[in-house]
C-alpha cells in the first residue's frame, strides 16, 4: 500500500513539472538604414516558442504614428517630423498566451532631409489663376497670388495628402511626395459656383435652322481653348457650367460638309449672371456658287477650297484677240486657242473659248481678272496643291478631255481642262495635254512662273516661262 502511493505522488510531482515556456525574441530590425526625422521604418520581429503555441503580437511607440496595423510581426512606423536629436523607443511584446516578453529597438533620429512644393491653382477647366488659395502640406502652407502661384519651402521629405481650399470654392485634395533637395512641381484646379456662370442657348444658321454638333469651347484668356466644351443636340441647344466669372470669349464651330461649311464664331460674353442664355448664329457658306463678271456678263462658276474662293471656269475675258504668231513682251495680247484672226465676235463663238476661256500673255495677265478677284500668286498655288497632297493634278483635272484616257478624278472640283498654250515664238499646242495658269510670282532668273498640270502626271510644277507665252488663268477672290 505505501508503494503505490508513492508512485501516486510521484506521478503527481512529474505532472507539475511540465509547465509552458515563455516565447523567445531572437531579433528585432528595422529599415531603412537612415535615421532621418519623419522617415517611414519598417520593423519586424522574429521570436520563437518551444511549445510551438501560436504567438501573438503587439507594437508600442510613444511618439510617431503606426501606419498599418500593430498586431502582426511586421510594421511601418513613421517616425515624429519633430523629433530630430531624440531617441524614439519602439517596443514590441510577443505573447504566447500565457506568458508575454518584449523588446524595445531605440532609433536616434537626426535632421530630416528637406524638399519644397510649388505650383499654380487654376479655376477649374481653365487657366485662369485664383489667388488667396492656401495649400497645406502636413505642418507647412503657403498662399497663392493674383498668378495662382505659391511655393513652400523647407518640408520634410515624406508622403503627403495635399489640399488646396479657398472660402467658397471646392477644394483640391491629393497625395505626393516631397523628395529631398528637390523642388516638386503641382497644378490644383478648384471651382466656384458662387463666382460662375451657368450659359446655354440655341444655335442657329443665318435661316434660323438649328445646328446640331456644333463644337462650344469657352477660351481661356491667352485665347487658347480651355477644358470646358459642348456639343449641340438636334435642336441646336448647347449648355456650358461653371464659366468663371468675367469678360470671356466663346468659340462655335462645325465640321464642313462636302458642298458648305460655316464660318467659325468667336463671341465675346461678359459672364457675371449666376445663369443667363445666349443665341448664336453661325454664317452658313457654300463651297460653290457662281457669278457674272460686269464687263461682258460672262458667267463664271467657284469653289471654296482650304478657305479661298476659286475660280473653276477659265478666265473668258476677251476684249480683242489676235493671232497665235502675233506675240509681245510689252503689250498685252488675248488668244484663243485654233483662232487665228483678229476678229473677237468670232473667236467667242468657237467651241475652244467655250471650253477653254481665253489665252493671256503676261502682260494681259495683270489686268485680266474682274474687280475684287485676282491672279493667284505662287504662295496660294502652293498652300492649294499642298492640301490635295502628292496627287493635287489628279485631284485638279476635270474627268474628260485629256488625252489618252489620263483625266483626273476632279475630287477638289477645281475642273482644269487641257486648254494648251500659245508659246512664246507664237504656235498654239499642248491643248488636250496639259492646263497652264499664270501667277504672278517670278521664278527662275526673274521668269514669270506658271502652273501646270499635264496629261502624263498627277503633279503640279511651276515652270519659269515667257512673257510672250499665252496661258489661262482662273481668279482667286480677294480677301
Amino acid at each position: 500500500m505505501k508503494r503505490i502511493l508513492t508512485c501516486m505522488v510521484l506521478s503527481v510531482m512529474i505532472l507539475g513539472c511540465d509547465r509552458s515556456h515563455k516565447p523567445e525574441i531572437t531579433e528585432v530590425s528595422c529599415s531603412p538604414e537612415t535615421k532621418n526625422a519623419g522617415t517611414v521604418y519598417t520593423l519586424k520581429v522574429t521570436a520563437t516558442d518551444a511549445d510551438s503555441d501560436v504567438l501573438t503580437y503587439r507594437w508600442i511607440a510613444e511618439t510617431g504614428s503606426f501606419l498599418t496595423a500593430t498586431n502582426i510581426r511586421e510594421v511601418k512606423w513613421k517616425s515624429p517630423l519633430t523629433g530630430a536629436g531624440t531617441t524614439q523607443k519602439v517596443t514590441v511584446y510577443v505573447s504566447d498566451g500565457e506568458n508575454e516578453v518584449s523588446d524595445d529597438f531605440m532609433v536616434l533620429l537626426e535632421e530630416a532631409e528637406l524638399g519644397c512644393l510649388e505650383g499654380h491653382v487654376y479655376f477649374t477647366n481653365f487657366k485662369i489663376p485664383v489667388s488667396e488659395v492656401t495649400v497645406t502640406v502636413g505642418d507647412h502652407s503657403g498662399t497663392t497670388n493674383n498668378l495662382g502661384y505659391f511655393f513652400i519651402p523647407a518640408i520634410p521629405v515624406s508622403d503627403y495628402t495635399v489640399t488646396a481650399t479657398k472660402n467658397a470654392y471646392s477644394t483640391f485634395s491629393t497625395i505626393l511626395r516631397i523628395l529631398p533637395n528637390d523642388t516638386l512641381g503641382m497644378v490644383a484646379a478648384i471651382t466656384s459656383v458662387n463666382f460662375s456662370s451657368k450659359l446655354s442657348g440655341i444655335v442657329t444658321d443665318q435661316d434660323d435652322q438649328p445646328l446640331e454638333n456644333v463644337a462650344m469651347v469657352v477660351l481661356n484668356p491667352d485665347g487658347s481653348a480651355s477644358k470646358l466644351t459642348a456639343i449641340t443636340n438636334s435642336s441646336g441647344y448647347y449648355r456650358l457650367w461653371y464659366i468663371p466669372f468675367g469678360e470671356r470669349i466663346i468659340k462655335a464651330s462645325k465640321t464642313q460638309a462636302e458642298d458648305f461649311y460655316f464660318t467659325d464664331l468667336n463671341k465675346k460674353i461678359d459672364c457675371y449672371e449666376i445663369e443667363f442664355q445666349t443665341n448664336l448664329v453661325l454664317q452658313k457658306v457654300s463651297f460653290w456658287g457662281e457669278f457674272n463678271d460686269p464687263r461682258d456678263n460672262h458667267l463664271y462658276h467657284y469653289k471654296t477650297i482650304q478657305g479661298r474662293m476659286w475660280m473653276t471656269d477659265n478666265l473668258a475675258y476677251l476684249p480683242e484677240v489676235s493671232p497665235p504668231d502675233t506675240v509681245s513682251s510689252k503689250d498685252p495680247l488675248y488668244y484663243v486657242y485654233g483662232y487665228e484672226e483678229s476678229d473677237t465676235a468670232a473667236a467667242k463663238s468657237t467651241g475652244n473659248y467655250e471650253q477653254y476661256g481665253v489665252l493671256y500673255n503676261f502682260p494681259a495677265s495683270k489686268s485680266a481678272c474682274p474687280t475684287g478677284w485676282h491672279v493667284p500668286n505662287q504662295t496660294e498655288w502652293n498652300s492649294l496643291t499642298w492640301y490635295l497632297g502628292d496627287l493635287a493634278g489628279k485631284h485638279m483635272k476635270s474627268r474628260s478631255g485629256w488625252i489618252n484616257h489620263r483625266n483626273g478624278d476632279n475630287s477638289s472640283g477645281f475642273s482644269a481642262f487641257p486648254g494648251g498654250t500659245n508659246s512664246h515664238d507664237g504656235v498654239f499646242n499642248g491643248i488636250g495635254e496639259s492646263a497652264n495658269f499664270w501667277t504672278t510670282t517670278a521664278v527662275s532668273y526673274l521668269r514669270p512662273g506658271y502652273c501646270r498640270l499635264s496629261f502624263d502626271s498627277d503633279e503640279v510644277l511651276t515652270i519659269g516661262g515667257s512673257e510672250r507665252t499665252g496661258c489661262s488663268i482662273r481668279c482667286v477672290k480677294n480677301r
